[in-house]
């Protein structure tokens, strides 16, 4: 029987948990490919072109899902124009940003993708950068959906074994900026806000504030940062 090599896939936003997540997959597996999804988020001009450097610079190859037309049939929150700061939060805790079931068409989508571009028999690993902190409000960022997702995707195919890594769902965000630190991410080329300001971080939304926070806590210099 021919020995494979597992590949892992990581879903690369753009932002500072996939980044580090990429950086995670490239120390500890040979083969490395990453997917973006484009779903109509408001900053994803920057995003894409993110996860593009990201992709270039480690020479890995980047697959990208259009997934447009799906979350508008649901997900306006995101997708139209919409002004967020600080204060601006949707009904039960969750941001004006909330996607419902957004992981789970995220996984079980780039296991599609990776299964596509991948010989039969391989095993694939997904990297989700699912953290701490989203977990208090967001179901799918919690270890039982993960398991549950992996499961599920597993009896979903005969091809390959598919692993879900989410290395920092133990950690909050300073954490995971002082494991990236280590692990060498350029957060330069990240980005985290809400708001489309051509690249040009808004510094009021929700997600500005959260960054500003944990780049002090990790006591770490931000490069990108609200002019």
């Amino acid at each position: 029987m021919t020995e494979h090599t597992p590949k892992a896939v990581v879903l690369l936003s753009g932002g500072i948990d996939s980044a580090v997540c990429l950086q995670q997959a490239l120390d500890e597996y040979e083969k490395v490919e990453a997917i973006h999804i484009d779903y109509g988020q408001q900053t994803e001009s920057i995003e894409r072109s993110n996860a593009e450097a990201q992709a270039t610079a480690h020479n890995i190859d980047l697959h990208t899902i259009d997934y447009r037309t799906v979350f508008a049939e649901f997900a306006e929150g995101t997708i139209e124009d919409k002004e967020y700061d600080s204060n601006h939060m949707a009904e039960e805790g969750h941001s004006v940003g909330y996607v419902p079931q957004r992981n789970l068409h995220f996984l079980t989508s780039a296991a599609a993708v990776a299964e596509h571009h991948t010989d039969p028999g391989v095993e694939l690993v997904l990297f989700h950068g699912a953290q701490y902190n989203d977990s208090t409000d967001y179901p799918d960022c919690r270890p039982a959906f993960i398991k549950a997702a992996q499961k599920a995707i597993n009896r979903s195919t005969d091809q390959h074994t598919v692993t879900i890594e989410t290395p920092l769902i133990d950690l909050d965000k300073p954490e995971v900026l002082t494991l990236g630190e280590k692990l060498g991410v350029d957060w330069s080329l990240t980005f985290s806000c809400y708001n489309d300001q051509s690249g040009t971080p808004c510094g009021e939304c929700p997600a500005c504030v959260e960054r500003k926070e944990a780049f002090e806590k990790a006591d770490i210099e931000d490069p990108v940062v609200a002019q």
